[in-house]
C-alpha cells in the first residue's frame, strides 16, 4: 500500500517565525523603557507586522491555536496570582480595626453597580457593543500591573495596600464568572445545561478541600521531590496537567477557557509551598517567555486600525470612557475614607483603573462572539493599552514613593537571661535588638545593657505598637508557649517574614512549623549542632568567634556554571563554611561530596567581606 504524498506549503510557518522573532527583539528594544509594559511593545509590534500595516503576518490556524493557549496561560498566571493567606486570613491572623476582606468586597460591588450606567453611557457617547461586556471592562483591574507595583513599593503588609490588592483579586476572579454565566445564557439562554458550569467549581472545591492534605503527606512529598530533578520537572508537568484538564472541561460544559484557565491557576497558587518558589518561577518562565507573547502579538495584528479611521465616533469617545471608568472607580473608594486620607483615596482610584490582560481577552472574546465589532474591540485594547501608561503614572504623582531608610531590628519578646545573652550577640554583629514584656527586674538590667524597652505585655495585640516594616526578626523566648504561638501567628499574618521561638514541648513543634514560625527546641537542636560539629570541625571554632566581623548569610545558587558540581570544588575563599543546605523542602547538612542543584538554598558562615564574594559567585550577580 502506498500513500500518495501530500503537498505541504513550505511558508507555513513563515509568520509562527516573524512572532516568535518579535517576541525576542521586542523586550530588547522596549527593556530600555523601564515604565512602559512589553506587552504594550508586542501589541504594537504585532500591528505594524498585521494587515493594518506591513502584511506580513495574518491569523491562520497554527497562530489561532498558539493565540489559545498564550490566552490560556495569561489566565492561568493571573489566578497564580491569587494569595489565598491574604483573600482569606486565619482567624487568628486578623487584627483588631476593618475588615479588609468586606470592605474590598463592598468596593467591588459598588463598582459593578456603578459600571452599568457607565456602559450605557459609554455606549450613547458613541462606542457601540453589548453593553454588558463594557460592564465587565470597567470594573476589572489589572492584577498583574498592580502587583508588582505594590511589591515594589512594600504595601502589601499595609491595610490600604490590601485593600487595593484584594479589591483587584475579587475585580479578576468575579468579572471572569460573571463573563462566563453572560456568555452561556446569551447564546442559550436560561437552559437548565447552564448547571453543567458547576462541574467546574466542582472540581474546583475537590482540589480546595483535599488537595493541600495529599500534597503533604510525606509519601507523595517525598515522591514528587525525588521526580522533580531538572530532566523530569514533575511539579511542572503537574501544572500543566492540571490547567489543560480545567481548559478542556471549561470547553465541554461550554464555557468560555479563560474561566477554566484561571480556576487552575487558583488551585497551583493554593497547592504550592514556600519551596515551590522555582516551581511558580519555571511556569512564568515558561508562560511570560512564550505562549503570553504570542497572544499580544497576536491581539496587535487583529487590531483593524482600519475600521478605527471608519468609525470616527469610537475613536473620538476615548476621553469620556477614560473619564466614566475614573469615577467608576473612584466613587466606590469613599467608603474607606474615613480610615485613609483623600491623596490615598485618589492614588487608589487611579491604580485600580489599570486595564491589560482580562479587558483585552474580553475585547478579543466579544469581537469573536460578534458582540463587538472590530472597531469597538480595537478602542477597547487601546484603551487598556493608555491605561497602563498613565494610571501607574498618575498614581505615583499623588503619592510619591519616597525610598525612606527603615530601621530594621530584631525584637524580642519576654525578658530572659537567654534574651539577654542573645541581644548582646546580636549587637555585637551590628544589629539594633529591642525588647517587650520584661517585669521591673528585668527592665532595670535590660537597660543597664543599652537596649530599648517597648512597655507592653507580650499579647497579639501589643503587636499595634510595632510597623511589621522595621521587624528584622521577632525572637519569642517566654515561657508561655501557647503565647508565644499566637503572637508568631498574628506576626506571620502582618508580614514579619523571620520569626523565632524557643519551643520545649515537642509536641507543638508541628504548629508551630505550620504557623510559619521557627521553632527552636533545645533538645533537638542540640544534637543537630553535635552531628555538625562531628562533621565540620570549624563549626565550633566559627560560631563561638568573638570576631565581629563574621557572620552568617542565606544565598540562593543561580549560577548554572556551578549546577552539577561538589560543595568541595567551590574554593570558597577566606574562612567560610557551607552549615546546611536546603533543596525545595529538604534540610541537607552538607558535605565535601555534596552535589550542587540550581535553586539550593545554602546557610554560610565566615567573614563578611569573603561572603560578600561567594554571594556574587553563587548568586551570579556581580557588584552585589
Amino acid at each position: 500500500m502506498s500513500f500518495a504524498a501530500v503537498p505541504e506549503d513550505p511558508g507555513r510557518f513563515v509568520p509562527l517565525l516573524i512572532v516568535l522573532l518579535l517576541a525576542f527583539a521586542v523586550p530588547l528594544v522596549f527593556g530600555r523603557f523601564k515604565r512602559i509594559p512589553v506587552v504594550v511593545g508586542e501589541i504594537i509590534a504585532g500591528v505594524i507586522v498585521g494587515p493594518s500595516v506591513l502584511g506580513w503576518v495574518s491569523n491562520g490556524p497554527i497562530l489561532t491555536f498558539m493565540a489559545d493557549i498564550g490566552l490560556a496561560f495569561l489566565m492561568f498566571l493571573a489566578g497564580l496570582e491569587i494569595d489565598f493567606d491574604i483573600l482569606f486570613p486565619r482567624k487568628e491572623q486578623k487584627s483588631n480595626g476593618p475588615n479588609v476582606g468586606l470592605l474590598a468586597l463592598l468596593i467591588y460591588g459598588l463598582t459593578l453597580a456603578l459600571a452599568i450606567p457607565g456602559a450605557m453611557l459609554i455606549n450613547r457617547l458613541g462606542l457601540q457593543g453589548e453593553q454588558a461586556l463594557l460592564v465587565f471592562i470597567l470594573s476589572a483591574t489589572s492584577l498583574g500591573v498592580l502587583l508588582p507595583i505594590l511589591k515594589e513599593r512594600e504595601m502589601l503588609n499595609e491595610r490600604f495596600g490590601q485593600i487595593i490588592f484584594i479589591t483587584a483579586m475579587l475585580a479578576d476572579f468575579i468579572t471572569v464568572l460573571l463573563l462566563t454565566v453572560y456568555l452561556i445564557t446569551s447564546n442559550r439562554g436560561f437552559d437548565p445545561e447552564i448547571f453543567s458550569l458547576g462541574l467546574l467549581f466542582l472540581a474546583f472545591i475537590l482540589f480546595y478541600r483535599f488537595g493541600p492534605g495529599l500534597v503533604r503527606i510525606p509519601a507523595v512529598r517525598n515522591f514528587f521531590e525525588e521526580l522533580s530533578r531538572a530532566t523530569i520537572q514533575i511539579k511542572v508537568r503537574g501544572a500543566i496537567v492540571i490547567l489543560m484538564s480545567f481548559v478542556v472541561l471549561a470547553e465541554f460544559v461550554d464555557a468560555e477557557l479563560i474561566l477554566g484557565a484561571f480556576l487552575a491557576g487558583m488551585i497551583i497558587s493554593l497547592l504550592k509551598g514556600s519551596e515551590d518558589d522555582n516551581m511558580v518561577h519555571k511556569l512564568e518562565a515558561f508562560g511570560f517567555g512564550f505562549f503570553t507573547p504570542v497572544f499580544f502579538i497576536l491581539v496587535g495584528v487583529d487590531l483593524d486600525l482600519q475600521a478605527l479611521m471608519e468609525s470616527p465616533e469610537s475613536l473620538l469617545s476615548l476621553p469620556e470612557f477614560f473619564l466614566i471608568a475614573i469615577v467608576v472607580k473612584l466613587l466606590p473608594l469613599l467608603v474607606v475614607k474615613k480610615f485613609f486620607s483623600w491623596r490615598q483615596i485618589f492614588g487608589a482610584g487611579f491604580l485600580l483603573n489599570t486595564h491589560l490582560s482580562l479587558e483585552v481577552a474580553i475585547a478579543v472574546i466579544g469581537l469573536r462572539a460578534g458582540l463587538f465589532d472590530s472597531a469597538t474591540a480595537t478602542t477597547v485594547i487601546l484603551f487598556s493599552v493608555i491605561t497602563v501608561l498613565l494610571m501607574p503614572f498618575l498614581f505615583g504623582l499623588i503619592l510619591p514613593f519616597v525610598s525612606r531608610e527603615v530601621k530594621r531590628y530584631a525584637l524580642i519578646v519576654g525578658g530572659t537571661e537567654l534574651g539577654l545573652h542573645v541581644a548582646q550577640e546580636l549587637r555585637a554583629h551590628g544589629d539594633d535588638v529591642r525588647f517587650m514584656d520584661c517585669d521591673a527586674g528585668w527592665r532595670r538590667s535590660v537597660s543597664e545593657n543599652g537596649f530599648d524597652v517597648i512597655e507592653a505585655e507580650a499579647s497579639a495585640d501589643s503587636l499595634d505598637l510595632v510597623p511589621a516594616a522595621e521587624v528584622k526578626a521577632l525572637l519569642l523566648l517566654g515561657e508561655d508557649e501557647q503565647n508565644s504561638l499566637e503572637i508568631g501567628r498574628v506576626a506571620r499574618g502582618r508580614g514579619v517574614r523571620n520569626v523565632i521561638a524557643v519551643v520545649r514541648n515537642p509536641v507543638l513543634l508541628e504548629e508551630f512549623q505550620k504557623a510559619g514560625i521557627k521553632p527552636f527546641s533545645p533538645a533537638l537542636q542540640r544534637a543537630t549542632m553535635i552531628t555538625m560539629m562531628a562533621r565540620n570541625p570549624d563549626v565550633y571554632t566559627l560560631l563561638t568567634s568573638s570576631q565581629d566581623d563574621r557572620t552568617t548569610r542565606r544565598m540562593r545558587l543561580r549560577n548554572p556554571a556551578l549546577s552539577g558540581r561538589k560543595l568541595r570544588e567551590l574554593k570558597l575563599p577566606g574562612d567560610a563554611l557551607v552549615l546546611a543546605l536546603r533543596r525545595e523542602n529538604e534540610l541537607i547538612i552538607p558535605h565535601g561530596d555534596t552535589v550542587l542543584e540550581l535553586g539550593d538554598r545554602l546557610t554560610l558562615v565566615g567573614n563578611i567581606e569573603a561572603l560578600k564574594e561567594i554571594r556574587t559567585m553563587i548568586e551570579n550577580r556581580p557588584g552585589v
